[in-house]
């Protein structure tokens, strides 16, 4: 047996990635399957096959840490060598990303995202496979980045033809351009070339060509150019040191393919990039009262507890028709609904009638119920007390009970998309165009989490909204069949959780997705209404209890008064309303003296990660309440200390605050203002272009923006030593290039210094 497991843990593994070319619309983009020990040399030749390009120019890899990688004798900066760093050491997990950039005058930017990480099948390890895609990429070479590669196929679109002038050269003719962008469309023409095809066949045969190569194990260097050795097949380095088996068999659905892993609860939460607003939630003992006003839960507690003593079952697993007859009656079940079964005397004539428990409408969802939450357990031919049963009187544990039930319930609903197999041969890009939907149903239960009390969600705005991206056609359509499918059991299942409401429904008569096939999809695409939708405050209780034991901040307002400083400023962040803030902060401060909440608050400020820098970002809100407390000026002489303390974080942030109320502290640190300016844009830059974009843009109360501070010191930037100075500069030039292509230019010298100094 250890024998085998040794052998399954070191089967060598493979990196399913998509790589997306940024900047271009409609988005160009491919899946591409790779060995996940070859270099990063390899995955370079493998990215210029799949887009097109020729390798004429330099190129160079930069991962989240700031690490970059290309050939030395290429680049005249501190780089590490890409054929000695293997693909599975700088990107180990699901989820990890780098930037892949080629043409240092073009700015082809691609973003590679690994999507999974599993055991390679049978003949995945000799050459990359494409596994998806989306457009063609024309001949592209020089044609000077995204604008000039937009204008191209704008004027391709619109029919333009180019001149051209006949000439003759050794008395041959020859047909002239007037430059570059004209001579790649006319080659278009000659093509055909069709913008949105994509030929996933004839690219998987061209990559078949393109030799791998791994790194010479002695040369072998891990994530952020620390030597680690080999790394054993079928294991990935973590950032915690140790290497941890690629995840194997458990939890794999099948397909035709072979094995397809579900995407587990963490990496749909990390895929999203979760921040959850803080919500108003009712005590505990409100919250336990509303559970026992649920019918089916409850049903399926007095279930359990009448099973205590042992019942028995018939041979297919059903309680015998007499107890289940007594079952209805001694532990309530018809309570589930008491309009139809409430008449003792018409129900015991209708149950005397019922020969087998599984016509029992009134036991029927409760023995589900108490089966699937553990309160009922099954051995042999009886039936006893689960051990997950509470006690009926406890209600903090009947609460427990109810919150990880309706967890269960909601991931295992919301998560699992439905797949139909044996599909129309013009449908089969449809688990493509599956894989590629986000899961809907989950983040609506997230964006109706966040919604202030009686508001309500529009479902089929919603909807159509998360399926922006996905192409026109029927497997669209089919797609949205699926999706409100999904959404239909969910939000019923909650409804009967008591964890949510809907307004406007109309439940479909039928599988709609099935009815699309029967009836032809034919662009039509009519569906029953899907009306609102919106959480209980039972129902926000128990996806917080889920969000919390994921590990996702989810602060309750109000809830913050014993917290640590660290927490406090965690959650600030998540506040929708400034008002239920200040009110946070005050309950804060009210059982603290001023100075030593001062301290708390800066020694909260350290570290240099995304979440330390969002903590800096709300120490002034906090700082400012202190200092407005404290008549003894206590708590400034804590801040003097700590601005001159040289502790990474701390010192800045106290520097910051003391410039804010106009007594900035001698011998500071003497770049530190453009250390908090690159340090603010840290979390946002990690949200993507867009979201660091609007925080640049955005207008201050003092009626300036992050953007105009940015503009000022953009040429010093790189002297703050900021730990991950070169990745946030680098973005911010991307994010300002389509507001101030000048402003974009100097950020990018910066950076590139920044990586020097580094």
């Amino acid at each position: 047996m250890t024998a085998q497991r040794n052998s399954a843990e070191h089967t060598p593994s493979v990196h399913q990635l998509k790589v997306s070319l940024e900047g271009v619309k409609p988005p160009v983009w491919r899946r591409l399957v790779v060995p996940s020990d070859v270099t990063l040399g390899s995955l370079h030749d493998v990215v210029q096959v799949a887009f097109g390009w020729q390798d004429m120019h330099l190129h160079v890899f930069e991962d989240c840490l700031g690490g970059r990688y290309a050939p030395p004798e290429d680049l005249d900066l501190p780089v590490f060598d890409e054929e000695e760093t293997a693909l599975g050491d700088v990107l180990p997990r699901t989820g990890d990303r780098m930037d892949y950039t080629y043409d240092f005058g073009d700015d082809w930017l691609h973003r590679v995202t690994v999507e999974a990480v599993r055991p390679a099948r049978e003949g995945e390890r000799e050459h990359a496979v494409c596994a998806g895609g989306r457009r063609a990429m024309p001949c592209a070479e020089d044609l000077g980045g995204v604008w000039g590669l937009a204008g191209l196929l704008e004027r391709y679109a619109h029919g333009e033809r180019p001149n051209s002038t006949v000439v003759w050269d050794s008395g041959e003719e020859r047909v002239e351009y007037e430059g570059l962008h004209d001579e790649v469309l006319a080659g278009l023409y000659g093509e055909g070339f069709d913008p949105a095809a994509f030929d996933l066949a004839e690219l998987t045969g061209q990559l078949a060509q393109v030799p791998l190569r791994r790194p010479a194990p002695a040369r072998r260097r891990g994530r952020g150019g620390s030597g680690r050795g080999e790394v054993p097949p079928g294991t990935y380095p973590c950032e915690c040191g140790d290497l941890h088996p690629v995840p194997s068999g458990e939890g794999l659905l099948a397909d035709d393919d072979g094995p397809r892993e579900e995407a587990p609860l963490s990496d749909v939460l990390g895929a999203v990039g979760l921040r959850l607003p803080a919500v108003w939630l009712p005590g505990e003992a409100e919250l336990s009262r509303a559970v026992r006003e649920v019918p089916a839960f409850m049903a399926a507690v007095r279930l359990g507890r009448w099973c205590g003593g042992g019942q028995e079952l018939t041979p297919k697993g059903l309680l015998r028709p007499k107890l289940a007859r007594q079952a209805v009656e001694e532990a309530e079940l018809w309570r589930i609904d008491p309009d139809e079964w409430g008449d003792a005397d018409e129900r015991a004539a209708r149950l005397a009638m019922v020969r087998s428990a599984a016509d029992m409408d009134p036991l029927d969802l409760s023995w589900e119920w108490a089966l699937n939450c553990g309160f009922v357990e099954v051995e042999g031919n009886r039936a006893r007390v689960g051990g997950e049963l509470p006690d009926e009187g406890d209600g903090a544990a009947l609460l427990a009970a109810w919150q990880a039930a309706m967890a269960a319930a909601a991931v295992d609903l919301s998560l699992t998309f439905p797949v139909m197999d044996g599909l129309p041969g013009g449908l089969v890009p449809l688990r493509e165009l599956t894989d590629e939907a986000p899961p809907l149903g989950f983040l609506m239960l997230l964006a109706a989490y966040g919604l202030p009390d009686g508001e309500w969600l529009d479902v089929a705005d919603f909807l159509t909204g998360g399926m922006d991206g996905l192409p026109d056609g029927p497997a669209r359509q089919l797609v949205w069949a699926l999706v409100t499918e999904q959404y239909d059991d969910t939000a019923g299942t909650l409804e009967l959780f008591g964890a949510a409401e809907r307004e406007g429904h109309k439940p479909p008569d039928e599988d709609p997705a099935l009815a699309l096939l029967l009836t032809g999809l034919d662009g039509g695409g009519d569906t029953p209404p899907l009306g609102r939708f919106r959480l209980t405050a039972l129902g926000r209780s128990g996806l917080r209890a889920l969000l919390v034991a994921a590990g996702v901040p989810a602060p309750v307002v109000g809830s913050l008064a014993q917290a640590d400083a660290r927490a406090l400023l965690a959650a600030l962040d998540s506040y929708p309303r400034e008002v239920d803030a200040a009110e946070e902060v005050a309950g804060w401060l009210a059982g603290r003296p001023a100075a030593d909440a001062a301290v708390q608050v800066v020694d909260a400020c350290d570290g240099t990660e995304p979440a330390d820098a969002l903590r800096r970002l709300q120490a002034p809100r906090v700082l400012a309440a202190v200092l407005e407390v404290d008549p003894s000026g206590r708590a400034k002489a804590v801040l003097r200390k700590a601005a001159i303390s040289k502790v990474i974080g701390c010192s800045h942030a106290a520097a910051s605050m003391l410039r804010r109320i106009g007594e900035p502290a001698k011998e500071e640190a003497e770049w530190g203002l453009e250390w908090m300016l690159v340090d603010g844009a840290l979390p946002f830059a990690r949200r993507g272009e867009q979201a660091l974009r609007e925080r640049l843009l955005a207008v201050s109360g003092e009626g300036r923006r992050p953007l105009d501070q940015v503009s000022e010191r953009a040429d010093e930037l790189w002297r703050a030593g900021h730990p991950h100075g070169g990745e946030v500069i680098g973005a911010l030039g991307d994010a300002v290039k389509p507001v101030d292509k000048g402003l974009a230019k100097r950020l990018r010298k910066t950076a590139f210094k920044a990586g020097s100094a580094g």
